[in-house]
């Protein structure tokens, strides 16, 4: 039927929706926009959860790829043998979410030294 939702359409419009939300986060962090250390705190904290769930979504990426290709159901653009690239992209995604997994770990040791971190009074005074 038309208008129906291709399969995957949730999952494409919701990794859309990070990549906005990251260009957004980028352009609010600029300039004053973190204000004090428990808003870099807070933004750390985020991230790490962010990245720290990456690797699901990478690993059923895999999953579908290797049962598509079980399946018979992809082809290659070029002619070739489809299996050569769902295996170096296998790879790729397996590099993918070991380092997801290693930000996510280095995101939250950066939040552990933030933590202890606050601002001077005169600093506090001047925040709405």
């Amino acid at each position: 039927m038309d208008g129906d939702p291709l399969p995957g359409d949730r999952a494409v419009a919701l990794a859309a929706a990070a990549a906005e939300a990251v260009r957004g986060l980028n352009h609010a962090v600029g300039g004053d926009g973190i204000g004090l250390p428990s808003a870099a705190y807070d933004i750390l904290g985020a991230l790490a959860l962010a990245a720290s769930r990456l690797g699901p979504a990478l690993t059923e990426i895999t999953r579908y790829l290797d049962r598509a290709l079980a399946g018979g159901i992809l082809g290659h653009d070029l002619g070739d043998d489809p299996s050569f690239a769902v295996g170096a992209a296998g790879t790729l995604l397996d590099d993918a979410r070991l380092r997801a997994a290693s930000l996510a770990g280095d995101l939250s040791a950066a939040q552990v030294q933030v933590a202890a971190l606050n601002a001077l009074a005169s600093l506090k005074e001047e925040q709405p």
